[in-house]
């Protein structure tokens, strides 16, 4: 058995999942070409700090456009048609903020006007502009108030407060910024050439930044049109694609605990010939049999039009893959030995993404809060 996330999920019919397939075939053969380890080093170390090629080829694939209106240049699509691609690219560690830049994407086209939508989806379903979301802050925890605020100016919008860990804002081009109205939760368009921003490094290689509104003036139709409702479920959505980016890096983490454990030889047998290594094997399998199932659920609760069951499942599917992940990465880690935590290695970064998800997106207490919140 080899559930995946998407395997896992149901399908729209045999249509459906034969051209998932196809997507998926085509993925990893763009991923096989640009993202062994070697390469994603090199593309680190570039001045990119990732693949160009490979944000190219995702562009040319269509999945920059998939689940975007097609009268903007979208490609028809699902929420499980990108945790596919998600799922994916977890398993290949890849340094773009695909995730990132779709649930943008996505919160544009649900939440922003025609004239928004005509004026950037074109451009990002080529991938020549990218747009993510910046939501969090230091001083307020997961699903609880932020501090951002927007007052009335005569020019529109005056923006002022402080964005952390935006992923993918080391790279954006356009920001969709989220802060407190007189009205409630409101969303903002904008552009990165018009804020403060502090590219940085998460701990996994891949990009984020901070974000200081130092009074900015963005005019009135910067503002968006949907607001809490649109932004809840985008936050959702995000969370429920990092379980699938999880699930991805899972899998990974095994087939290399696997080979390792298979090849590597002590007293002239190969370590997978000891018992007590094949029952560690075993329960790294199943938690990984564990993780795939819950996180299908929260994209197929994404897909549905029940908040707070979405908001349920979510939580229990961030609650339950962060399990896995944190038990997965320390006993791939632990099976290597000293290597497992040297750079030159995949398993340290394997274990630095999985320890990345288990802290992002809400940490395992928050998310079991919401669930017992939402249960009673």
């Amino acid at each position: 058995m080899n559930t995946t996330v998407m395997d896992a999920a149901p399908a729209g019919g045999a249509e459906e999942t034969n051209i998932r397939d196809l997507l998926r075939n085509s993925l990893e053969t763009v991923l096989a070409r640009h993202y062994s380890f070697e390469q994603r080093r090199d593309a680190h170390e570039s001045a990119a700090r990732e693949s160009r090629a490979a944000w190219a080829a995702y562009a040319e694939l269509g999945l920059l456009a998939l689940t975007l209106p097609e009268g903007h240049g979208g490609f028809p699509g699902s929420l499980g048609d990108l945790a596919m691609a998600v799922e994916t690219m977890g398993g290949a560690m890849v340094l773009e903020p695909y995730a990132a830049v779709m649930i943008g994407a996505r919160l544009l086209a649900a939440a922003g006007s025609e004239d928004q939508q005509a004026a950037w989806l074109p451009a990002i379903c080529s991938g020549a502009v990218r747009v993510v979301l910046a939501h969090e802050e230091a001083d307020a925890g997961y699903g609880r108030p932020i501090t951002a605020h927007a007052t009335p100016d005569p020019h529109g919008w005056r923006l002022s407060g402080h964005k952390v860990a935006v992923a993918g804002g080391d790279t954006a081009d356009l920001f969709i910024v989220s802060a407190n109205t007189a009205g409630g939760v409101a969303l903002f368009l904008v552009p990165a050439a018009d804020l403060a921003v502090r590219p940085t490094r998460c701990f996994d290689w891949t990009g984020a930044a901070d974000l200081l509104l130092d009074d900015v003036i963005v005019p009135t139709a910067a503002r968006l049109t949907g607001g809490e409702t649109a932004l809840a479920r985008a936050l959702d959505e995000a969370t429920a694609l990092a379980c699938a980016d999880a699930v991805g890096a899972l899998r990974a983490a095994n087939a290399l605990a696997r080979e390792h454990t298979h090849t590597r030889r002590q007293f002239g047998r190969p370590l997978d010939a000891f018992q007590v290594l094949q029952h560690r094997l075993v329960d790294m399998a199943m938690a990984q049999e564990l993780a795939a199932p819950i996180a299908a659920a929260a994209i197929a609760a994404c897909e549905a039009d029940d908040p707070a069951a979405r908001a349920r499942a979510v939580s229990a599917a961030k609650v339950k893959v962060g399990e896995s992940a944190r038990f997965i990465g320390e006993q791939c880690v632990q099976l290597h030995g000293g290597m497992g935590l040297v750079q030159e290695y995949p398993a340290a970064h394997l274990f630095a993404r999985l320890g990345l998800f288990e802290l992002s997106h809400g940490d395992r207490d928050a998310h079991l809060e919401r669930y017992a919140a939402l249960a009673l």
